[in-house]
């Protein structure tokens, strides 16, 4: 992981979950919200060695990786907006979501008006499982892409 120390993963379902085990693996210290999740979420947390915290102490990490249902994407961009704005360190917020063009531009410009940095992603693949196998490949572009 190198210079990575720590990375928000938003949210804890099935992919990210996995892939914040992986990453914590790789000695990231990553952390999550529970805010509005159930007993499920909060097992996969434990069980991927997540650390949960408020949604406005995200912006500590040094990346915030969307990994949500295509439709939550957008609100969940505009829901750490204002806390992106108040941040004094801008994490990069990372949109890995299967969204269409249209629908990731208008995350895009939600972002960028905080300040953040912004990334689109895609992740192609299953979830990565423990132990080795297969892992998903995330697909980065943007002016930032290359963080």
């Amino acid at each position: 992981m190198n210079s990575i120390s720590s990375i928000a993963i938003v949210a804890p379902g099935n992919m990210g979950a996995a892939v914040a085990r992986l990453l914590g693996e790789h000695g990231a210290r990553v952390i999550t919200t529970l805010e509005g999740r159930g007993a499920a979420s909060a097992a996969r947390v434990r069980e991927a060695g997540m650390t949960a915290v408020t949604g406005d102490r995200l912006c500590e990490a040094q990346f915030v990786l969307s990994i949500l249902p295509p439709g939550a994407a957008v609100s969940f961009a505009q829901t750490m907006a204002p806390v992106l704005r108040g941040a004094a360190q801008k994490p990069v917020f990372v949109d890995c979501n299967a969204v269409s063009p249209d629908t990731v531009r208008q995350i895009g410009d939600v972002i960028e008006a905080t300040g953040a940095p912004f990334i689109d992603a895609a992740i192609i693949g299953l979830p990565p499982k423990t132990g080795g196998g297969p892992s998903p490949h995330f697909y980065a572009s943007g002016p930032d892409a290359n963080r």
